[in-house]
């Protein structure tokens, strides 16, 4: 975190001595993810409990101040962070998913110019503000409120993409790849439901997703 804040204010030292190549836009953001929640206690118990498949939105507002190829960007994304599990037990097999509700800022660099393809990456902060989880298999409880039991967490994320201009307007369709990966902990619970705080040894939960964003930028330049 202070090596990127070491370098968002040498940019803005950069764009203060040359006021004369700042732009600046806004966009309006959508993002379809791939996500998951990963536990060293959850991929140790083999067919009993293991990762499925989940899928997450976000959607929201992005700013970018532009210092000629170099950019500031800075997002606000609601939206979800989901987990999934499945596995195989002695009351049968089952699915089940835990669905944070989360507020989503990512603050990150991004290299490119204003069209054309550009390359981003810097933090994102997830704030939780509610978590469910479910289970498939009706002789398991099937849903219960699990917020307590998560925490905010930081995730370092890199993305490549592209901006196509519209004739004659002054906005500009982008499309992008983003991974994100956290080494913070999210705590949780396991497949099951029950607080991964119960097991010992204790590991942290790491949150990692890839997914596609597009967003309609709109240039103040």
């Amino acid at each position: 975190m202070k090596k990127l804040f070491t370098c968002l204010t040498i940019l803005l030292g950069i764009g203060y001595l040359n006021a004369q190549t700042i732009t600046a836009d806004l966009s309006l953001k959508y993002a379809y993810s791939a996500t998951g929640l990963f536990n060293k206690s959850i991929s140790d118990l083999g067919a009993s409990q293991d990762y499925n498949f989940a899928y997450s939105t976000n959607y929201g507002l992005a700013g970018n101040i532009n210092f000629g190829k170099i950019g500031l960007g800075l997002e606000y994304l609601l939206g979800s962070f989901k987990g999934g599990y499945q596995g195989d037990l002695a009351l049968g097999t089952y699915t089940s998913e835990v669905d944070l509700k989360t507020t989503q800022i990512p603050v990150y660099l991004r290299l490119g110019g204003s069209r054309g393809s550009f390359g981003e990456f810097g933090v994102v902060m997830h704030s939780v503000k509610d978590a469910q989880y479910t289970n498939s298999n009706s002789l398991i409880d099937p849903s219960f409120d699990v917020t307590n039991q998560y925490q905010n967490f930081l995730g370092y994320m890199v993305g490549v993409g592209g901006r196509i201009g519209l004739p004659k307007i002054p906005v500009m369709i982008s499309l992008s790849a983003r991974f994100m990966y956290s080494t913070a902990d999210a705590k949780g619970v396991d497949a099951l439901g029950i607080d991964l705080d119960l097991y010992n040894p204790v590991y942290k939960t790491n949150a990692a997703s890839v997914g596609l964003h597009a967003a309609l930028v709109y240039s103040l330049d």
